[in-house]
Formats: structure tokens, C-alpha cells, sequence
């Protein structure tokens, strides 16, 4: 049975959007393979705890909860890990060598509180669960009464909203203290990034935080059309959610992180690089570095033949250069519109190609040529070949006799 309460078109579409992204966003971040993992992980912990959040509030309003009661309680220990995501989030982003230390665990013992908390509703089974889900869906002021193991609901409103603010503020220190140091050689654009993302979640969690004390305090029934309840959390929590996952969705470059170039490491290693080692303030001139830097890569690369090791690949190229491999992945990609593997491969076949033009090299095999260039096996080198050439290596032998 639902409540028929008075939601718009707009809202609905509103509702169905927001749920729709978070999950897009959510399979975005575990499929991709070559962005920071640090970023991906706590981007991944933000939108799951916001989303688990969002429906169980959404069920709540429109009486699903009575056919899904386990969400009730089942996944409020989410919502204390979106805390120290949100501000670890942007440490990591500013600080791309941050390491976490073990006493950083203690970011979790809100969330293992809270397991310990709810232990009595996650014990109590099925019959448990309905008692409270039809309990709430008739007068909602019974949520902030109940008593969980350790303290009743409306003491860990209080707590989740001490949290969700003093997270938020360490993060937006954090990030002033630290814009000044960075903006010389940060991507312009993450930094924008990153301040819009600040003022989204800020939004959210003044949303949330006076959503959590109105219902621990004044709210009396579900019914009540005037409440703040149904109108204010969902409707900026839903646009903060649309708002954070698109800008993710369009612009899948933020799983990388800030790109760091260390020059000094560039400048030990490699001669050829220390006209990289000084950093000039204007932000403008860091994109013509970043492109130097991916042409300078992709020079060394051919010029050296790196390529023609069958096993090299991102990690050999990123201990070559000593610098990490997303940060060799976002130049490239950024500046050349090109992905790392695509123009190893280029490579190999114009390798490929220059060894059966030389005549004298009948004496190879096919399958010694594309082993030359770098191919681990014949037919990896056949697709390959084809791919790129748009024929076979044999076709391509041919037609150079016929010429």
C-alpha cells in the first residue's frame, strides 16, 4: 500500500533521476581500470552512502518501506562512512602522496558504532523489521524514539549531524589552506572541481543536518504535507546527487585525480627532461607542459625502442620515467587523444612495416617480424596489423612485390 503524497511530475522525474545516476556513477567508478584508486574508492563510498541514504528516505515517504523493511535500519552504517570520505576525498585530490595510517581507522568507529547500534534490528528478523516499517509509515515520530542497543534514534540524528558538519568543515580548511600551494601546478579544472564539489555537499548537509533535527524533534506524522521532511532533504539531496553525478559522467578525467609532475625526479633521470624541472606560476602554461611532457614520453619511447619489449607496458614506462601511471595516462590521453596501449601498438606496426620493406629481412618469418616489433604472439600481431593497416601483413608483403 502507498501513500499517495503530493509529489509532482517533477519531483518524481526529480526522485527517478537522481537514483538513475548514482548507480550509472557508481559502476563508472568500479569499471575503470586506470584512475587513482584512492579517489575512486572514496568517490565510490560518497555516492553509496548518499544513495542509500536517499532511497531509504524515498521508500519511507511513499510506503515502500512496508514491502523492503530491511532497509529501514539495514544501511545506516553507510551514511557514517560518507563523512571521512567526503574529506579524505579532498586530501587525496590536493595531496596526491597522501598515505593513510593505521590510526586513521578510527574515521570508522561511527560506522562500527552504529553496526553495533542496529544489531538489535538486524537480529530481529522479518517480523521485527515489518513491526517498525508499518510502525513509521503511520506516525513517523516513532523513528526518532527507537531504541536501538546502545542509544535511542534521535541521539544519533544528533551525531550524524555533528559529524556530517565537522567533516565538511575540515574539508573546506583543508582545501583553502592548501588552493595557494597547488593552483602553480594543478589542472585548473579539477580545482574547479573540487570547490563546486564542496559546495554541493555543503548544501547537502545543511539539507540533511536540519532534515535530521526537525524529524528528531518537531515531526509528528508522515501525513503532514507542510512538513519539512518531505519537501527540503529529498529535493536537495536529489539535485546534489544529479548535479555531482553528471559533472563525474562528463568528465570521467576527475577519477585521475590532480596530475603531479615531479620535475626534480624527471630532471635526475632523464637529461632530456630538465627543461621541465621549473614551474612557472601562470596556470595557463601548464597545459603546454603537460603536452611537452606527452611528446617528450612518446620521443624517448620510440627513439629508444621501448616498445619492441613484448612486456613492456604502463608500469615498465612508468618506472622508466618515475612518474605514476595515471599521471603518464592523463597527458596522453589529455593531450595526444590517444590511449597509452593504442600508440604502443602504433609503433610496433610501423616497426612492423619498416622490416618488411627492408628486403633483407625475407630471412624473418611473419612470425619473427611481429616478435621484433614487440608482439607476444602471431596472431595478436595479425589483429593487430589488420587493425590499424586495414590488411594482413601477407596482403601488405604482396602488394609491395607487385610494386
Amino acid at each position: 500500500m502507498f501513500y499517495f503524497i503530493a509529489l509532482s511530475p517533477l519531483v518524481l522525474t526529480l526522485l527517478i533521476t537522481a537514483v538513475l545516476l548514482t548507480f550509472i556513477t557508481c559502476g563508472t567508478i568500479l569499471v575503470e581500470k586506470n584512475g587513482n584508486p584512492k579517489l575512486k574508492w572514496l568517490m565510490f563510498a560518497m555516492f553509496w552512502g548518499i544513495i542509500n541514504y536517499y532511497l531509504v528516505h524515498v521508500f519511507v515517504i511513499t510506503g515502500l518501506i512496508k514491502d523492503f523493511p530491511f532497509l529501514l535500519r539495514g544501511f545506516v552504517p553507510f551514511y557514517y562512512i560518507i563523512q571521512p570520505a567526503i574529506y579524505f576525498y579532498v586530501v587525496v585530490n590536493l595531496n596526491e602522496n597522501y598515505s593513510f595510517s593505521k590510526i586513521e581507522l578510527l574515521h570508522f568507529v561511527p560506522a562500527f558504532y552504529s553496526i553495533i547500534d542496529n544489531w538489535g534490528y538486524y537480529s530481529g528478523g522479518p517480523e521485527h523489521w515489518h513491526y517498525w516499517a508499518n510502525s513509521i509509515s503511520v506516525d513517523y515520530s516513532k523513528i526518532s524514539n527507537y531504541q536501538g542497543t546502545l542509544v535511542k534514534a534521535k541521539y544519533n540524528f544528533i551525531l550524524r549531524v555533528g559529524l556530517y558538519i565537522s567533516y565538511t568543515l575540515f574539508a573546506w580548511r583543508y582545501y583553502i589552506k592548501n588552493i595557494q600551494l597547488n593552483k602553480e601546478i594543478k589542472v585548473k579544472f579539477v580545482l574547479k572541481w573540487l570547490k563546486l564539489f564542496l559546495i554541493v555537499i555543503s548544501i547537502f548537509v545543511v539539507s540533511i543536518s536540519f532534515s535530521s533535527i526537525y524529524n528528531s524533534i518537531f515531526i509528528t506524522s508522515i501525513n503532514d504535507q507542510s512538513n519539512l521532511f518531505l519537501r527540503v532533504p529529498l529535493f536537495v539531496t536529489g539535485l546534489s546527487i544529479i548535479t555531482l553525478a553528471l559533472y563525474i559522467l562528463l568528465n570521467p578525467i576527475l577519477l585521475y585525480g590532480l596530475p603531479k609532475i615531479n620535475f626534480k625526479t624527471i630532471e635526475d633521470n632523464e637529461k632530456s627532461l630538465s627543461k621541465y624541472k621549473s614551474i612557472k606560476s601562470k596556470n595557463e602554461e601548464i597545459d603546454s607542459k603537460e603536452s611537452n611532457l606527452a611528446q617528450t614520453i612518446i620521443s624517448e619511447i620510440k627513439e629508444k625502442q621501448l616498445y619492441t619489449n613484448t612486456d613492456f607496458s604502463m608500469d615498465l614506462a612508468s618506472k622508466h620515467f618515475s612518474l605514476p601511471n595515471h599521471h603518464i595516462s592523463f597527458v596522453i590521453n589529455n593531450h595526444l587523444n590517444k590511449s597509452f596501449p593504442d600508440i604502443i601498438c602504433e609503433m610496433r606496426i610501423d616497426h612492423a612495416i619498416e622490416l618488411l620493406k627492408d628486403n633483407g629481412n625475407k630471412k624473418y618469418t611473419m612470425e619473427a617480424i611481429g616478435n621484433i616489433s614487440g608482439f607476444n604472439s602471431r596472431s595478436n600481431f595479425y589483429v593487430s596489423f589488420k587493425k590499424i593497416t586495414g590488411i594482413t601483413p601477407n596482403e601488405y608483403l604482396q602488394n609491395l612485390k607487385a610494386n
